[in-house]
């Protein structure tokens, strides 16, 4: 057997969820961009967390959160099932293809080859779409991130496809892999969108005044605005690190901000300034597109903390420590400030 998707256009993007969305939406006739989700979503947060192996920072919202706030401010159903037995779950989403239903599916990056990624480099929460396949050569059809118009870096180098097709064998390491963080566990996403409500003043307002909220007054110190504060505090501390975790944590962090891990760059801060531009228009404010061109701004600064931490991770430089450390402060300032701005229109 062997089917593709009939009238499915794979597209390339920028984070891995919007654009696995944005290619659902638009095959169902509800086109929207990586931005106004993004920003719908109230996706953007940053979170610092000192895991063992390597301090890792955070800039958007928990995987499977961000899906259900975006259905529920568009009114529709985005539910995420699974199932313990792979064979039943590849089964089920060979049916749905069948059907001509892209099957959006979460994966651990490693396991797919085209990547390039260090075996140990896990992460279960990658979506792409799964929009074909063919039983005789035993391979799946998945659109990723990349595109022939929208190159992806990767450690194997740059790579821009409008498919990827993927081994019976890898798809089933990648979708039943069970390694933290996010573990995949042959998650995916089914969709209802009778009862979509068109995006209008409202629902952009509550979004924009929810994602000020969360950044202003977060649970814990380690996320919001108190987490960018304490990144600027206990990236000082990582002088004491062996040479190899230093430039781990360098390597690592570089990824979360930069745009080749899929933040659409300055950790997200990018997508939400055009977040902000694009709604201005739905507004009619002209002070949230200004907002929106302050969050650009400060989605460069961030890119500056990605190179020093790239040329960490290269050098172990200590040196390189409090130049950092007195940026992400710079950051915090501006990024609190720009929160407290927005909140007082949209409150």
């Amino acid at each position: 057997m062997q089917h593709v998707v009939k009238d499915f256009i794979p597209q390339g993007g920028k984070h891995c969820i919007t654009n696995s969305l944005k290619q659902i939406f638009s095959y169902y006739g509800y086109p929207l961009s990586e931005e106004m989700m993004f920003g719908l979503a109230s996706g953007l947060s940053f979170l610092y967390l000192n895991q063992s192996s390597s301090p890792m920072v955070n800039g958007r919202i928990k995987v499977f959160e961000f899906e259900k706030k975006l259905a529920d401010r568009l009114n529709i159903s985005i539910q995420c099932k699974a199932g313990s037995d792979y064979k039943k779950i590849s089964q089920l989403s060979k049916d749905m293809i069948d059907q001509n239903k892209p099957v959006l599916i979460y994966v651990d990056m490693p396991y797919l080859s085209y990547l390039g990624l260090n075996k140990n480099s896990h992460f279960g929460g990658h979506a792409v779409v799964l929009f074909g396949y063919d039983d005789a050569l035993e391979q799946f059809w998945i659109s990723d991130r990349d595109n022939h118009d929208y190159p992806v870096t990767t450690p194997l180098g740059e790579i821009a496809e409008d498919y990827h097709l993927v081994r019976y064998q890898e798809m089933e390491q990648a979708r039943s892999s069970a390694h933290r963080p996010f573990p995949a566990k042959n998650k995916y996403l089914s969709f209802d969108f009778q009862g979509y409500r068109p995006i209008d003043r409202e629902i952009v307002a509550e979004a924009i005044a929810e994602t000020c909220d969360t950044m202003l007054n977060p649970p814990a110190k380690l996320s919001g605005v108190n987490g960018i504060l304490k990144f600027s505090a206990e990236i000082l501390k990582w002088e004491k690190f062996s040479l190899d975790k230093l430039k781990l944590s360098g390597t690592t962090n570089y990824f979360q901000i930069s745009k080749d891990g899929g933040t659409g760059g300055g950790i997200f801060r990018k997508m939400y300034g055009d977040f902000l531009i694009e709604a201005a228009v739905i507004l009619d404010d002209k002070k949230t597109a200004l907002s929106g061109k302050q969050f650009l701004a400060v989605a460069k600064q961030w890119d500056k903390i990605a190179e020093d931490l790239w040329q960490l991770s290269l050098s172990g430089n200590v040196s390189l420590l409090p130049k950092i450390s007195k940026e992400i402060l710079d950051i915090y300032q501006q990024e609190r400030d720009l929160y407290q701005h927005l909140q007082r229109d949209f409150v």
